[in-house]
């Protein structure tokens, strides 16, 4: 039974459902009406355009019907039935190429996030819980990002040689900055939470609120840097490929760009639709790709949240915490393309 306030106004009991007052919010019925118990379509398209793209890669040596790196036709055939993309200057298969580069595109891609997103998840953490790390650690992520990117890339690269893995180290250990100071800034807040400060006044040690409540939380959020690092790493591969600083003999799609524009006379003759557009509509599928994946990622329904307190905290922060581009944000022609 309502119990009454005043003359006018009634107010529910106190034991009334508390969920009730929970699913009355606009926020929740807003994020309900916008996702009704799904992610968007978009993430799903995404996520098969990805699929399709890992599909290519994994099983490439079987799905490409010539050897791309030997002329199998007569040079700058057009498309047709026995090459369906048509053949590039010398006579090699472009979509044998194409097929061949997704292998390589995607290998740097996933190296370069798993070197990028272990350790800036590792010196997040250690910058959120140390306070004697925490200046070193982030005045050397300051100083990184500060340093022009582009023309580190290509220092670095050039210094120690253009192959597959000194662009993986390269790529993978200059990548983490920008997620790391994310990861610090959750392991702050979450820090500060009062189910935080209550484990600590019940007992709880140091060892079991990170465990119980600062990992699940930080490990949420990794699935988008992943993500994010692959979009980057998928550009960054292309462009330095492009600049001619990839390993020589390595088909990727960046590569099939560069020995295309090698040509002086490429867009005076009619053959530059089969040897510019293949590579470059799929990087930017790529790209596109893993940009609604990251966007399904960050836009979770929150009506669905559930598990412990700190795996959900670690879902709201995962949606609020800014989630920086990769890569270089100071001011490049190229650097910003790679947001």
């Amino acid at each position: 039974m309502a119990e009454r306030t005043d003359r006018h106004h009634w107010a529910p009991p106190l034991h009334a459902d508390p969920d009730h007052r929970k699913q009355s919010h606009p926020a929740r019925h807003n994020a309900a009406r916008r996702f009704p118990g799904t992610r968007p379509r978009l993430f799903w398209f995404g996520c098969g355009l990805l699929a399709f793209a890992g599909v290519m890669a994994l099983f490439g040596p079987w799905l490409a019907p010539y050897d791309p790196t030997l002329p199998v036709g007569p040079p700058l055939q057009p498309p047709g039935a026995g090459h369906p993309l048509g053949t590039n200057d010398i006579g090699q298969d472009v979509l044998s190429q194409l097929i061949a580069g997704a292998r390589t595109s995607l290998v740097v891609a996933l190296a370069v996030a798993t070197i990028s997103a272990a350790l800036s998840w590792l010196v997040g953490l250690a910058a959120g819980l140390s306070r004697r790390l925490e200046a070193p650690l982030i005045g050397l992520a300051d100083l990184l990002l500060a340093l022009p990117s582009i023309p580190l890339y290509l220092l670095i690269v050039t210094l120690v040689g253009p192959s597959q893995t000194n662009l993986i180290l390269t790529l993978g250990l200059l990548s983490w900055p920008a997620f790391a100071r994310v990861v610090r800034s959750v392991v702050i807040r979450i820090r500060a939470e009062p189910y935080v400060e209550a484990a600590r006044g019940l007992g709880g040690s140091s060892v079991h609120v990170a465990r119980r409540h600062l990992l699940p939380a930080t490990l949420d959020i990794l699935p988008t840097k992943v993500i994010l690092t692959v979009r980057f790493a998928i550009f960054a591969e292309a462009t330095l490929a492009f600049l001619g600083l990839a390993q020589s003999g390595t088909v990727s799609w960046g590569s099939m760009l560069s020995w295309a524009f090698s040509d002086p006379l490429l867009f005076a003759r009619p053959v530059w639709p089969w040897l510019v557009l293949p590579p470059a509509v799929a990087i930017a599928t790529v790209i596109l790709a893993t940009t609604w994946v990251t966007t399904g990622l960050q836009h979770a329904p929150a009506t669905h949240a559930s598990g412990t307190p700190a795996e959900t905290a670690g879902r709201h922060l995962a949606r609020a915490a800014p989630l920086p581009a990769e890569g270089p944000q100071r001011g490049e022609p190229l650097a910003g393309r790679f947001s």
